[in-house]
């Protein structure tokens, strides 16, 4: 059993996450042992300008953005610990996000196998603890970056084949890692959580500083 003193300090607050994706439900509930939560959507629209901006700025700003919108979403009463994430994914000065469309997610393929060795997964993650009184007490935030190899030799046919089974049309960077998505790669360096949706280690130290 990993009885870390973590557990037992969140048993103190209503635990919620800041995201409705599944793959950031699993890894919270798997991988960091965390099952009690709440989930709060953000009312941000992710919009923010990404001309001259680098990735890892992006990513954080809008990682704030979306812990200001769901804190005015809580109710007074109880103490929360609330847990954001954001990721993008960065490619020969461009920054990714959803595709959207079957056309964007086809220009990003392509894109990725232009510059296969400039692959970035970048996620800001962003905890804060809240009072009953929604008064936020402590606030952190981290970024984890991983680096993808995309398999330059793939012509436009497998990435059809792709495109065509709509896996990654709404993630980001428009593909799914831990699924087909993994065949248009050749290696990956860091964190593979990340990829996934959530830094599992650094996200669970994280918190572990929040309470401390």
């Amino acid at each position: 059993m990993f009885d870390h003193p973590l557990f037992q300090k969140l048993q103190n607050y209503q635990f919620v996450l800041g995201s409705s994706s599944p793959r950031r439900k699993e890894i919270l509930a798997a991988n960091l042992n965390i099952s009690n939560f709440i989930v709060v959507k953000s009312t941000f629209e992710e919009n923010l300008s990404k001309q001259n901006t680098l990735a890892i700025d992006y990513v954080t700003a809008t990682a704030e953005h979306k812990i200001d919108s769901i804190v005015t979403q809580l109710l007074p009463g109880k103490p929360y610990v609330l847990l954001v994430a954001d990721t993008v994914v960065s490619c020969g000065g461009h920054i990714f996000e959803k595709p959207g469309t079957r056309e964007k997610q086809m220009e990003m393929l392509r894109h990725y196998r232009s510059h296969p060795n400039d692959i970035q997964v970048i996620t800001a993650i962003q905890v804060c603890e809240i009072d009953s009184s929604l008064r936020v007490i402590s606030r952190l935030l981290d970024c984890e970056i991983t680096t993808l190899k995309f398999n330059a030799q793939l012509s436009d046919t497998p990435l059809q084949y792709y495109v065509n089974s709509e896996e990654g049309i709404d993630v980001a960077g428009g593909f799914k890692y831990q699924c087909l998505g993994s065949l248009l790669f050749s290696g990956i360096e860091g964190d593979y959580f990340n990829v996934v949706g959530l830094p599992a280690a650094k996200t669970f130290y994280l918190l572990d500083r929040l309470l401390s």
